[in-house]
């Protein structure tokens, strides 16, 4: 029988360009599909499934509003202005001792393509929180 260990869904942590940003509270749509074609070649009478290209989901960060730190924000901006940087971005997994790195999904030239600050409201109570959403030309998971 396989040893495995089950992780928590909280012990994580999201860096962008290497920088760690401990206060993200989810991350949602790191997975992605392979477009399926078929190939009819040769003497098989059977057409053969192999992958195509790799479409990846829309990657969503969210994370309590902090108004000191701004790189969300600065970073959609430059989206808003015509000048879109590209960014690395990894989400660390970390084993149940919350320390231990056990898996890293690994985005290359990242853009942002949305965010969003959680509505405001005097009938409200709760975190004010910011998300954005990003798309990814290349990924590993190291």
């Amino acid at each position: 029988m396989a040893d495995y260990t089950t992780l928590s869904k909280t012990n994580f942590k999201v860096e962008i360009d290497g920088i760690d940003y401990g206060n993200f509270l989810s991350v949602q749509g790191l997975g992605g599909t392979a477009q399926v074609m078929d190939d009819v070649g040769g003497m098989d009478k059977n057409a053969k499934k192999v992958p195509g290209n790799i479409k990846y989901e829309i990657v969503t960060l969210t994370r309590n509003c902090d108004p000191t730190d701004a790189v969300l924000r600065d970073w959609w901006k430059t989206v808003e202005r015509g000048t879109p940087e590209r960014k690395a971005v990894s989400v660390v997994l970390f084993g149940r001792d919350g320390v231990t790195e056990v898996a890293r999904r690994n985005m290359y030239e990242c853009l942002p393509c949305g965010w969003d600050i959680s509505d405001l409201g005097t009938d409200q109570d709760g975190v004010l929180t910011e998300l954005i959403q990003l798309v990814y030309e290349d990924g590993d998971w190291a």
